[in-house]
């Protein structure tokens, strides 16, 4: 396969740093984007592939640097947010990796991959244990999704997908994994492996619809295959886009309900308040729920109130958002618009 594209989400962290070294030196690679909200801090020093001069920087503006010193003639796009606030548009490519560290944002980049009908590896460590797992999923049919696997149910995955854990500075953070630079180095070389198979087509050496978990401690190796469930909670389906050549910036929700009848940003909501849950503090709004606000006092995630939230804008309820622009209401190019039977892609002016 030539002229790859690549999107690595969670570039910066502790396995992908050490990853994106091997795809840049990967001949057949020729385009990486780089997804990750962070930035450096001190204590990042020891477990990443960095060093003293990122302290502070963008994670993924950091790496892109990186990147491009190793090869001046990678094509290389750096977003500096989550995964799920990225237009889905500008996301199109030929693979997916995820070097993510929470459910939830796996969760997001699942239903990215289905809805795209891109195939996706991730990677996930626990550093307590010595583990590397490593998964990978195809947007066929009946293949198994990430979720074909979850358990429901007090302690299942959907129940441990809502807890949130705080950090002292106020912001979203899952367990840490507490693995060393090592350990994110062995997971990094088995995930570019696993690419480097998939840019060879090599589907039956591959790890589609299988995990592989790999127990440094004990230099003990499991494969595993799994099969799709016909429960899965996921509907699994794959869109087929549609090109809008509409600019965000000149066109209103007026004239977008005129023509779509209805509009929905999937893996969004429009809302018109919010509230801090730590200090009650409220905001008016009226835009996506993206990126998701925080409070100006305390820091806190602002979640919405009441009946603040609205999934699908419609000529009676669309209020507020009626007369902005979709730039205004937090829309993108690249974003795809939904209107319940059809998906459009915002391509821009024509």
């Amino acid at each position: 396969m030539n002229a790859l594209h690549i999107v690595v989400a969670g570039a910066g962290g502790n396995t992908g740093s050490h990853l994106l070294p091997h795809l840049a030196r990967l001949n057949a690679v020729r385009r990486l984007t780089l997804v990750d909200p962070d930035v450096y801090e001190t204590g990042n020093l020891g477990v990443q592939n960095i060093d003293a001069l990122d302290v502070g920087r963008a994670k993924a503006a950091a790496q892109a640097e990186k990147l491009l010193r190793i090869r001046e003639d990678l094509e290389v796009t750096a977003f500096e947010e989550r995964i799920e606030d990225v237009p889905r548009g500008l996301l199109r490519c030929d693979l997916f990796v995820s070097c993510l560290d929470s459910r939830r944002a796996r969760q997001h980049l699942n239903e990215i991959a289905w809805r795209l009908g891109t195939p996706w590896i991730d990677c996930g460590v626990l550093g307590s244990q010595g583990l590397v797992r490593v998964n990978a999923y195809v947007t066929e049919d009946d293949a198994p999704c990430l979720e074909c696997s979850w358990s429901a149910g007090k302690g299942g995955d959907y129940s441990l997908l809502e807890q949130e854990y705080l950090c002292a500075a106020g912001y979203d953070a899952d367990f840490p994994s507490m693995a060393s630079s090592a350990l994110g180095g062995l997971a990094a070389s088995l995930l570019a492996i696993e690419i480097e198979k998939f840019l060879q087509g090599d589907g039956a050496n591959g790890l589609a619809s299988r995990q592989l978990v790999f127990d440094a401690g004990h230099r003990v190796i499991q494969l595993t295959a799994e099969r799709r469930n016909p429960w899965c909670r996921f509907d699994h389906r794959t869109w087929t886009l549609e090109p809008l050549p509409w600019n965000p910036a000149a066109v209103t929700v007026r004239e977008a309900l005129s023509v779509l009848g209805s509009l929905q940003v999937d893996g969004h909501h429009f809302v018109s308040e919010l509230v801090c849950p730590g200090c009650g503090a409220r905001r008016n709004v009226a835009r996506l729920n993206r990126p998701l606000a925080r409070c100006a006092a305390c820091k806190r995630r602002m979640v919405t109130a009441g009946f603040g939230s609205i999934e699908r804008l419609e000529h009676g309820f669309a209020g507020l958002f009626l007369y902005r622009t979709l730039a205004e209401a937090g829309i993108r190019e690249g974003d795809i618009l939904s209107n319940g039977s059809c998906h459009r892609l915002v391509a821009g002016a024509a």
